[in-house]
This record gives structure tokens, sequence and C-alpha cells, in this order.
């Protein structure tokens, strides 16, 4: 089933909270992975880049295409997770905020294929 213009309004929102919060714990600066690195087929492109380089170079970049093209959007993301992982180090009000936006990332998609 295709998704309406309004799906893909409400997940760009998303997107650019994320890019904001990103930015605002001071990981979305970081080098542009290779095209080699890109090519990877391990989960989260981990044997190739960073997680911080994967949210901004893999999954953001992504949903912006499906975005602009309108193309179907996945069942569920379920980063938060790993965003608890790697970014450990950082703030812990700078990681709530990612968890909390990832998470709301994952409802909306879910939200989506219940609504199917």
């Amino acid at each position: 089933m295709s998704h309406s213009i309004q799906h893909y309004s409400e997940l760009a929102d998303l997107i650019l909270e994320l890019q904001m919060a990103m930015q605002s714990a001071h990981v979305w600066e970081i080098d542009e992975p290779s095209i080699e690195a890109l090519a990877s087929e391990q989960p989260f492109c981990i044997d190739t880049m960073t997680f911080e380089q994967w949210l901004r170079y893999v999954l953001i970049e992504r949903f912006k295409i499906m975005i602009e093209h309108q193309e179907p959007l996945p069942n569920r993301c379920h980063i938060s997770p790993m965003v608890e992982e790697a970014f450990r180090g950082l703030e812990p009000a700078k990681v709530k905020d990612l968890i909390l936006i990832t998470d709301a990332i994952d409802r909306f998609l879910s939200r989506l294929v219940a609504t199917q």
C-alpha cells in the first residue's frame, strides 16, 4: 500500500529532528565514508564506518531518497538500542534526545504497518 504525502512529511520532520539532535550532540560533523565503506553488507556498516557515519550517510540519506521518490518505507528500524550503546560516552541528556527521536521514528514506521 502506498503512503500518503502526510506520511512522508511526518518522516521528513522526524529525520530533521534526528539531524538536529546529532548536531546538538556534536556527532554530525564527521568525515564522509568512502564508496567502499558504503558498500558494506554488515549491519550498520559496522566493519567499515562509525555508527554516527552510518546514521548520517546511510540511514538519513536512504530515508531522504525514500521521501523524495515516495518509495515504500520500511516496517521499522529499531535502532535506539544501538544509539544507546554507540553514544554511551556522550552527555546523558544528548543521548536521551537521540534515543527518543530514534524511538519516535520506529513508532512512526510501526504505526504505518499497523494501519495498512
